[in-house]
């Protein structure tokens, strides 16, 4: 059965990819063991969908039409900095997203597509945030890569002007993850 790998998630802009682009520098000079994100593939997952069959797309983009527009579109606002996981064993290093209730209402209207559609996805709570790296391995770095998120937990980043939900296809290259929107459904 031939499968994508994909996810669904609004894109939050250049503005705010500059600027996370800067704080990620800034992070580096730590020289903790991370996986940076490319700035370019920056984006605010609603929902990972992970290897979905081919013959779901069809239903998936019906279901996307049927739920997403209606919606105003809305700004949000990331800022701060912090990590998933343990301090002893940090694992994703992320900018987080300031309360938006707009963007929980999104990310249920596309759970409850995904439900239609009878589509398989990761069902963890949602929590909003922008991911900027992976921690690949724990070393004498990492308490200095701690410290700075800590400096910069408040750090305000900007706001992104959020118009569509994207259906994204993640192929996975030897230079990183490489996205290629499948299907995009504006909120009005």
């Amino acid at each position: 059965m031939e499968t994508v790998r994909a996810f669904i998630a609004v894109d939050i802009g250049d503005e705010i990819r500059g600027r996370l682009d800067g704080l990620q520098r800034k992070l580096k000079k730590t020289h903790a063991n991370v996986r940076w994100v490319k700035p370019q593939n920056i984006h605010l997952t609603l929902a990972f969908l992970g290897d979905l069959p081919i013959e779901k797309l069809p239903p998936l983009k019906s279901a996307l039409d049927g739920s997403i527009p209606g919606m105003e579109p809305f700004e949000l606002e990331a800022a701060g900095t912090g990590f998933f996981g343990r301090p002893s064993c940090p694992r994703v290093v992320w900018a987080g997203i300031a309360d938006c209730p707009p963007l929980m209402q999104l990310q249920q209207r596309t759970v409850y597509a995904l439900q239609r559609a009878n589509i398989d996805f990761d069902a963890k709570p949602f929590s909003p945030h922008l991911t900027l790296g992976r921690v690949k391995a724990l070393d004498h770095h990492t308490e200095s890569l701690l410290a700075k998120l800590e400096k910069y937990k408040d750090e305000p980043v900007g706001q992104a002007h959020i118009g569509a939900v994207q259906l994204i296809q993640s192929e996975l290259k030897s230079g990183g993850a490489e996205y290629n929107v499948l299907h995009r459904v504006p909120l009005l």
